[in-house]
């Protein structure tokens, strides 16, 4: 054997074995005839030093299973030149072993080898080595019969998916759960979900509860100090709890009509975290106390309401994706710039970049029924289903980018088309236009398809940032 050492090192180290790259890396030749040929006789030679047995034990079936592959793609480059015979009973001694003698990659390269063969040369493969190709793998044959699947294709316990969430990568999704990217909206009774008729109470409020809540929201208007606010946040906190229904009680105390200080102490000590309130707790909050703020913020709100805004948008991102973000930015009037500081601060400060891209994905590519912003019903009517760009959202939009938020294909397209559309209505915005470049600068690879599209819209626009935009989407060759 050792004159084939150095076609074994070849079959070993290459890829993907040719005799053709063989013959020109080395002048040596095992034997007069051509290296394939001598190659597949010895293939086929018996084991001198196995006992007798029928069939005959040949050289080929000794070997592992990746030199086996190595040696069948070695021989299939050369398969025209070989004796059709010897071919056939190479590879014949593959497809007809039991399952599981030889390895997939085996059993492939024997059929691709027999390819080069002329149709009548060419001996019957069994029909469920052809079928092999498109069928799972055992083991996960084995696991879809013990599990119900999420997906028909995807057959993993939904036990075992969902509480770990999504695994850590390289990409910066640890920490994330799939639980925590959205929320069950069925469980916000009295809280109205835009462009859908409001749905009836969990339960109706007792005489009792109406009247504390009446003299709670009394309270709170008085409230002039530290103390008597924690001790307002503590009574309501408890009645929310005992009422069963939060969102029904916070409706009628109506605690947004607080001054931001009272606010600030109300938000530090109304989480409703437990049990009870099913993981609704912080969305109440921020819809009943955040939300109603900022919806009617037209200068940069105080420092003390804004810092404890953003301390429970981060321990819940998903709730403030869905009470604050997605009811703001779906402003009737659109997003004015104090509201777009404090989202912009939010968006960096507490999301995740999946949380983001989430948010993006369902805001522009979503359906109407995905875009389901979360509110009290005293403020239903300043929310609308349809995005109203401003140059306030196009500086929201450009804060995003800057963050290397990753955009779906959908969402890329139906920015491209909104830039199409807004171009000639903001043409002289430097806002629009810094939004502009930046979008294409980004998001330069998915946006080539549509360069002609862009370059029409840049075209259009009339700052001092227009060149700039048509450099980009017009890079030398």
């Amino acid at each position: 054997m050792e004159p084939w050492l150095p076609l074994l090192r070849h079959l070993l180290a290459s890829p993907a074995p040719n005799a053709a790259a063989f013959s020109s890396s080395s002048n040596n030749s095992p034997s007069s005839a051509p290296p394939a040929a001598g190659l597949l006789r010895t293939l086929l030679s018996p084991v001198p030093t196995l006992p007798a047995s029928e069939p005959t034990t040949v050289l080929f079936q000794t070997l592992p299973p990746l030199l086996q592959s190595q040696a069948l793609s070695f021989l299939s480059s050369s398969a025209p030149l070989l004796d059709a015979i010897q071919i056939r009973s190479l590879a014949s001694r593959v497809l007809s072993a039991p399952p599981g003698r030889y390895q997939f990659w085996v059993r492939q390269g024997a059929r691709h080898l027999l390819d080069g063969l002329p149709d009548k040369d060419a001996p019957d493969v069994p029909w469920e080595f052809i079928e092999e190709f498109h069928e799972p793998p055992p083991w996960l044959k084995e696991e879809a019969a013990r599990s119900r699947p999420v997906l028909p294709w995807l057959p993993l316990d939904c036990q075992s998916v969902m509480p770990s969430g999504v695994c850590s990568g390289s990409d910066g999704l640890d920490g994330v759960r799939l639980e925590s990217l959205e929320l069950e909206q069925d469980e916000f009774p009295a809280m109205q979900e835009v462009g859908r008729p409001p749905s009836p109470p969990a339960s109706p409020l007792g005489d009792s509860v109406v009247h504390r809540a009446q003299a709670l929201q009394k309270e709170i208007e008085l409230a002039d100090s530290v103390l008597g606010a924690q001790q307002v946040a503590k009574d309501l906190h408890d009645l929310c709890l005992e009422s069963g229904n939060a969102e029904e009680v916070l409706s009628l105390v109506q605690p947004w009509e607080a001054d931001d200080d009272t606010v600030r102490v109300l938000l530090s000590h109304l989480v409703l975290e437990e049990d009870g309130m099913h993981g609704k707790g912080p969305a109440v909050v921020l819809c009943s106390l955040v939300l109603p703020k900022l919806l009617g913020l037209q200068r940069a709100a105080s420092s003390g309401l804004i810092s404890a805004a953003l301390d429970i948008c981060r321990r819940y991102p998903a709730a403030a994706l869905e009470a604050v973000l997605f009811p703001l930015v779906l402003r009737k009037e659109g997003l004015n710039v104090a509201q777009c500081d404090v989202l912009t601060r939010i968006v960096k400060d507490c999301m995740h970049p999946l949380h983001v891209t989430a948010f993006c994905h369902r805001l522009l590519s979503g359906e109407e029924e995905e875009r389901r912003p979360v509110c009290m019903p005293q403020h239903q009517e300043n929310i609308g289903a349809d995005l109203v760009w401003t140059e306030s959202l196009f500086v929201l939009f450009n804060g995003i980018l800057n963050q290397d938020i990753r955009l779906t294909p959908s969402t890329i397209e139906k920015l491209v088309s909104m830039i199409d559309g807004m171009a000639m209505k903001f043409r002289k915005s430097l806002k629009f236009g810094n939004f502009f470049l930046c979008f294409v600068s980004k998001c330069w690879h998915e946006c080539k398809i549509h360069r002609l599209l862009l370059e029409r819209a840049a075209e259009t626009t009339d700052t001092f940032l227009t060149k700039a935009i048509l450099v980009k989407l017009r890079p030398m060759s």
